[in-house]
């Protein structure tokens, strides 16, 4: 089992995506890891080129915090991490992109769970 800290990132990867999160809390009693979402980054579109870089990262700043399984998050590297940060822009409250993010996050989860 990973030794998490609070504040570090993490990442939860899947087929298509990986979702950036800062460790909030690990509880390991639970082995389960308390972390808010960042960005989530489309692995595919971004692998094969089908969109420009601000296409593949996803803002989730204001979406919901999650509980997860600790062993599945792998520790993020600053250099891996930096480059997608880059493109994120100031937050701006949009509800209608919100909105997206929370959908965004939603799909991902439904990914990772039936996977």
């Amino acid at each position: 089992m990973a030794q998490f800290i609070n504040r570090q990132i993490v990442c939860l990867d899947s087929t298509k995506n990986s979702l950036y999160c800062e460790v909030i809390e690990v509880i390991n009693e639970r082995k389960i890891c308390w972390v808010r979402p960042i960005l989530l980054v489309d692995l595919q579109a971004q692998n094969h080129n089908y969109f420009s870089q601000k296409d593949t990262i996803h803002d989730l700043r204001f979406t919901s915090d999650l509980l997860w399984n600790i062993n599945d998050f792998r520790i993020v590297f600053d250099t891996e991490y930096i480059e997608f940060l880059s493109e994120l822009q100031e937050f701006q409250f949009d509800e209608n992109k919100l909105i997206i993010a929370k959908q965004k996050l939603r799909l991902f989860m439904e990914e990772i769970l039936n996977n």
